[in-house]
């Protein structure tokens, strides 16, 4: 399968009788799951595992990305277990590459040239039952990753575990670049929610991946995904995250270009089809007009409902 690599690679860790991580070891893997000993520690994408060093039967290992990156060394019961372990990591690395390149020759076999290009219209829209990071809430944001490369991030949601985003706190952006980009990058967008913390590091609560499948034949309705929480947080209940996407149409470029225009003078106005924008009462047509005229009225319709703040969001739905 294509994207079950997400969950191929994992590490364990032996729990002593206290309940506490007492060593890093991949011996005796089978006869300990069956005693109930071992239990999943971390889980990264394939491309997040990188092999720095393999020193007899120790491996040391670059894990995640960004903020995130952390260096173990994984010792094994011997150099010929360290040696498999590398072994198999080369090995999924190279299936990947295959699968990457089975999926665009069948996009191009579907008429598409190899020189199009993958449009695509992806809106963060809200996740609901976040666990707890801070002392009673959690202040969230999300980054987007195709591949290693980050292509979006959100603003964060202060103080709720049901955060909401919208386009003034960065929840629409759009993927637009090469066929063979797109397929040779991973297989997918990862989704990381992230607690912001404004005096030390950024905690992960947990991720949501999307298939470059699921991505094309997105039809722009809102879908609801589980998060994988990391293990400090996989008590948490009920954790999604919502999503829209769905290939991206002539008015969904023109309206995107006539946004970044108007983020760059402090303008947020309407939009076009099945996203949606907060627009401010004092300037609501300034997008339209940027758009040509290509966002008709009756295409929109508005949800306008109070915050805490005293201000007003509206919902394009």
């Amino acid at each position: 399968d294509a994207s079950t690599y997400v969950v191929l690679a994992f590490i364990l860790e032996e729990l002593d009788d206290e309940g506490s991580a007492s060593s890093f070891s991949l011996s005796g893997v089978d006869q300990e799951f069956a005693d109930g000993k071992w239990i999943e520690a971390y889980l990264y994408n394939l491309e997040d595992i990188e092999v720095l060093n393999h020193h007899h039967h120790t491996v040391e290992l670059k894990l995640g990305r960004g903020n995130d990156t952390k260096v173990r060394d994984i010792i094994f019961a011997n150099d010929d277990e360290a040696m498999t372990f590398c072994d198999i990591l080369q090995s999924l690395g190279k299936l990947q590459a295959g699968q990457a390149q089975r999926r665009l020759e069948d996009y191009l076999s579907k008429g598409k040239d190899l020189g199009s290009k993958v449009q695509l219209l992806v809106e963060v829209v809200s996740a609901v039952r976040l666990p707890v990071a801070d002392i009673a809430s959690t202040d969230a944001y999300v980054t987007v990753h195709l591949g290693k490369n980050q292509v979006h991030k959100t603003d964060f949601r202060p103080n709720t575990l049901n955060p909401i985003w919208t386009v003034d706190t960065g929840s629409l952006f759009m993927l637009d670049m090469s066929s063979e980009q797109f397929f040779g990058s991973g297989d997918g967008l990862m989704f990381s929610v992230y607690d912001y913390d404004a005096l030390g590091q950024d905690d992960l609560l947990g991720r949501v991946f999307v298939s470059q499948e699921d991505l094309l034949e997105g039809s722009g309705k809102r879908k609801e995904f589980s998060l994988i929480l990391e293990k400090e947080y996989k008590k948490a209940k009920g954790c999604k995250l919502a999503l829209r996407f769905r290939p991206a149409t002539p008015a969904d470029i023109v309206f995107m270009k006539a946004l970044a225009a108007g983020k760059k003078k402090k303008v947020v106005g309407a939009f076009a089809g099945e996203a949606f924008v907060p627009i401010r009462q004092h300037q609501p047509a300034n997008v339209l007009e940027a758009a040509g005229g290509l966002l008709p009225g009756n295409l929109l319709k508005r949800e306008t409902r109070k915050t805490k703040a005293g201000s007003r969001e509206v919902r394009m739905n």
